[in-house]
């Protein structure tokens, strides 16, 4: 896991969640770029245990990981009162309705498609962190 040397202190933190390391590298170092405190994972095991030390603001989700799917993490999250309010975006190269409707009855909040566009996550991930701040 990693910390981002740039961001503030109260900046948003977003864990961001892919057994694919390219993906982390370039999600993580985009984020960063906008000045967010991020902290990565590389399994579900590893990403539950990072949301019990440290509750994100955020979570962007890959589905699927060896062991747990990301379908799981999220239902896990949802089942624990001081994870539950955790948005979590899940991201994906599964693109069909079946697979969006599983996110979302797992408590997502939005769904990003792979292979991804910056321009696009970085959207996502402010309109939910705005959605957030609002709630609290």
């Amino acid at each position: 896991m990693t910390d981002s040397a740039i961001s503030r202190p109260d900046a948003p933190n977003i864990l961001v969640v892919d057994d694919t390391p390219a993906n982390l590298e370039l999600l993580s170092g985009m984020l960063k770029e906008r000045g967010y405190r991020i902290r990565a994972a590389v399994s579900a095991e590893m990403a539950l245990q990072a949301a019990r030390n440290e509750p994100p603001d955020l979570m962007l989700l890959d589905i699927k990981m060896p062991g747990m799917d990301g379908y799981e993490v999220c239902r896990r999250l949802k089942a624990d009162e001081k994870l539950k309010d955790i948005p979590v975006i899940f991201m994906s190269s599964f693109d069909e309705m079946k697979d969006k409707v599983e996110a979302f009855k797992a408590g997502g909040v939005d769904y990003i498609s792979k292979p991804f566009r910056l321009e696009e996550v970085e959207a996502r991930v402010e309109r939910q962190l705005t959605l957030k701040a609002a709630r609290e």
